[in-house]
């Protein structure tokens, strides 16, 4: 019995690994309807169209009252800056979810984000999550104006908006890997997993397969609330005073408010740059 016990926890570990080696991803599933639309990729030279881009708009009680699927096309020698967009999670400094922006020579803006696909009825579930097979993961693409929308209203959070001060060259590579990884993911699903595929080491692994080794391994990857701290320390955001100054200035929930009203994606994404930019 002694040794059974001593056994248990690697039983327990072979035991789950089996489970999620022998449970296949799945695309076909009764979808929320904010996950029901998995993004296509096409390409067409330099050019990547990309469908399924949610554009909903979100009245202050979190209720949607618009429901749009746009589609769009994308060059990224257009991209004039990518950003690290952070929107914590409670009061618990180590949980937040981060997501990438990329903003155009033309206005527009759009959010590239890897979340937990849940069906109806279905409740995310962190531990559950690190576990066991429950949750594929998808590259949700919205504008701009949809999830900042969607964070302020619908979910309630701040977000922290960071200017990503890296070669343009290599920032506009991020966005064709993040495209690549869109496309792959629509030909083939894959498990989320809390620890090991989230929100942030999926980015982090992402931009490592077009610069081996360019973000290094940190506790940020599994607890993603220290990731805009990491990104800070390793000098791929824009620096300042102190970290903590550069947070306060990254504060962009205000600003949401503000402008929300702005309906259309492209001039909401114009106006908030401009008034980041103090105009």
């Amino acid at each position: 019995m002694k040794r059974f016990l001593l056994l248990l926890p690697l039983i327990l570990i072979c035991g789950l690994y089996v489970n999620w080696q022998l449970t296949p991803p799945s695309h076909d599933r009764d979808w929320r309807a904010d996950y029901s639309r998995l993004p296509g990729v096409e390409q067409t030279g330099n050019t990547f169209r990309i469908e399924n881009i949610r554009d909903w708009n979100y009245a202050e009680d979190g209720s949607v009252t618009r429901r749009d699927w746009i589609t769009r096309e994308i060059d990224p020698d257009g991209l004039s800056q990518a950003y690290f967009l952070v929107e914590p999670f409670g009061s618990i400094d180590a949980i937040a979810h981060t997501m990438l922006v990329f903003a155009f020579e033309d206005g527009s803006a759009y959010v590239a984000s890897i979340e937990a696909r849940r069906e109806v009825g279905e409740a995310y579930s962190a531990p559950k999550a690190a576990v066991l097979p429950i949750f594929e993961y998808i590259f949700v693409w919205t504008t701009e104006r949809d999830m900042y929308g969607n964070s302020e209203f619908m979910a309630g959070d701040e977000l922290f908006l960071y200017v990503l001060d890296i070669p343009l060259a290599q920032q506009r590579a991020v966005l064709r890997a993040v495209i690549a990884e869109t496309a792959e993911i629509q030909q083939e699903p894959r498990w989320y997993n809390t620890l090991f595929s989230n929100c942030t080491n999926v980015l982090a692994r992402t931009v490592n397969k077009i610069a081996p080794d360019a973000v290094p391994f940190d506790k940020a990857w599994y607890l993603t609330g220290y990731a805009d701290e990491f990104l800070y320390a390793e000098g791929f955001i824009a620096q300042g005073e102190s970290f903590e100054a550069v947070r306060d200035a990254a504060l962009i929930s205000p600003l949401i408010r503000e402008l929300y009203d702005i309906a259309d994606p492209v001039d909401f994404s114009r106006a908030f740059r401009a008034r980041r930019a103090g105009g």
